[in-house]
């Protein structure tokens, strides 16, 4: 290994550096865990400023398995804020639930190693490891609440689901293998141009879609999505809900745009199919949740779906549009569903026994605790579009993705069932102001400490991106044009 491998690489360094660093010092520890969570946030803070450092970078690394350029530094600094704010959001929540360990936060930091490598990866060996890091480090976070039941459930579900859409992604990479001879993202690209196996290319291409559709939750396998987010501890879920996902996408728009151009008719029809039922499933059932974390994780799984109908964009000739407004998107999405879900943690650690999540729950939060009740109205808003907010510009960019590539009628479908959404979100700022609770539900403290900066840093994104826009829109075409650079 020589040193210019080394630069593609350094935030990851950092990143294992701070999980080890943490992991050694959390043994002599008692029961303030201060020092854990600097190092952590200490760890992300550095990564993410010398990945920022490197934005107008461009390197190969590691036989070029590995690169540098402005597409993987804009994720690797948007996993880095979503990592930092699930962790601002969890140690009140842990010490609530009394599992406040260290090794919670290794496993974050382990997780958000996975994710810069799918984001940065250009050979499928990489991917694959990036993928499988960012997995068993997930499952683990799953069940990390290891005597709660719904903990236990939750972590097994998603490793047997986990398991299997890693065998199929495995299984397509090795046919993808066995047609071109590469690993190599390009090679493979150049190699399939002159395929004349169809038939083997499109079961290839089927069987990646459904190993990484399981890892983004898109329908029909979008199963495990409901009850993992439900049994995680909240801001675990809040974590699965942003991160792993925007990974996921991350790997699919490098490896499509790459790796299977030349058939890019047909990926983009399979995309289309399950844009829709992605957006159907997932706005259908999240109608009928009382569960609030059961309804974010349908909303999350209808969200997949706008950005599964960019991706159906991006193979029909709407290349620059679509793949930044799919990066935009990202970028918004993880500031709203992360305030929402920072919501629903702040009340866990009011009550640890008797709050439920359910609607009923929320009743009357308007009076009882005003700030909460304001900034949650904030964030489902923005996660139903509302204009002045991330959500709407986020849409508005996917939409315009869509009529661009000649499928107005996509984006019309699209804005449809944006408009069902409104119903499940809304309700619950019903519930919030014009309900009068059943049982009275004490707020005990105010909103504070860490948890702060968490909520703060959620609305300043919300509201700037959804009113000044025009910055992040050039940051991530600077970022996508920088994919094919």
């Amino acid at each position: 290994m020589e040193w210019p491998d080394i630069t593609p690489i350094l935030p990851e360094i950092i990143l294992a550096g701070a999980a080890l660093l943490l992991l050694l010092v959390e043994p002599f520890l008692k029961k303030d865990k201060t020092a854990v969570i600097a190092i952590a946030l200490t760890g992300i803070l550095a990564s993410g400023l010398v990945a920022l450092a490197l934005f107008s970078e461009s390197r190969m690394g590691f036989a070029n398995m590995i690169v540098l350029n402005s597409y993987a530094v804009f994720f690797k600094v948007l996993f880095a804020i979503a990592a930092g704010m699930a962790i601002l959001m969890s140690p009140r929540y842990l010490e609530a639930s009394k599992r406040h360990l260290g090794e919670y936060y290794a496993l974050i930091l382990f997780a958000l190693i996975g994710m810069n490598v799918m984001a940065a990866a250009r050979d499928f060996i990489a991917f694959y490891m990036g993928l499988e890091l960012m997995a068993v480090s997930s499952y683990l976070l799953a069940g990390f609440f290891r005597y709660n039941l719904r903990s236990n459930e939750a972590a097994l579900k998603y490793f047997v689901t986990g398991v299997f859409a890693s065998t199929l992604t495995l299984f397509g990479i090795s046919l993808v293998y066995g047609l071109s001879g590469s690993t190599n993202y390009m090679e493979i690209g150049q190699s399939l141009l002159t395929s004349q196996s169809s038939t083997a290319v499109a079961f290839a291409t089927a069987l990646v879609i459904a190993g990484l559709g399981f890892k983004v939750s898109a329908a029909p396998f979008h199963m495990w999505t409901p009850d993992v987010y439900q049994g995680a501890p909240t801001p675990v879920a809040a974590w699965f809900s942003v991160g792993p996902k925007a990974a996921g996408f991350a790997g699919i728009v490098a490896i499509f745009s790459t790796v299977f151009a030349a058939s890019a008719p047909t990926w983009s029809m399979i995309f289309i199919v399950l844009a829709i039922l992605t957006m159907f499933v997932g706005n259908s059932l999240a109608l009928v949740q009382t569960n609030m974390k059961r309804m974010l994780a349908y909303s999350s799984i209808a969200h997949v779906g706008y950005l599964l109908a960019a991706l159906a964009a991006l193979g029909r000739g709407a290349e620059n549009l679509a793949g930044s407004a799919i990066l935009l998107y990202l970028a918004a999405y993880t500031f709203m569903n992360l305030g929402a879900f920072g919501i629903l943690t702040y009340l866990k650690t009011q009550q640890p026994e008797s709050f439920d999540y359910s609607l009923k729950a929320f009743a009357g939060l308007g009076r009882r605790s005003p700030w909460a009740a304001a900034l949650f109205t904030l964030f489902l808003f923005s996660l139903t579009g509302i204009p002045g907010t991330a959500g709407f510009i986020g849409k508005f960019y996917l939409f315009s993705a869509v009529v661009s590539a000649d499928m107005a009628w996509l984006a019309v479908v699209g804005v449809l069932f944006s408009a069902v959404s409104a119903y499940y979100y809304l309700r619950l700022v019903v519930y919030m102001y014009f309900r009068e609770p059943e049982v009275e539900f004490g707020i005990t403290e105010p909103i504070e400490g860490v948890m702060v900066a968490t909520l703060a840093l959620s609305a300043i994104g919300v509201l700037f991106i959804g009113i000044l826009p025009s910055w992040l829109w050039d940051v991530v075409t600077k970022a996508f044009s920088g994919f094919y650079g």
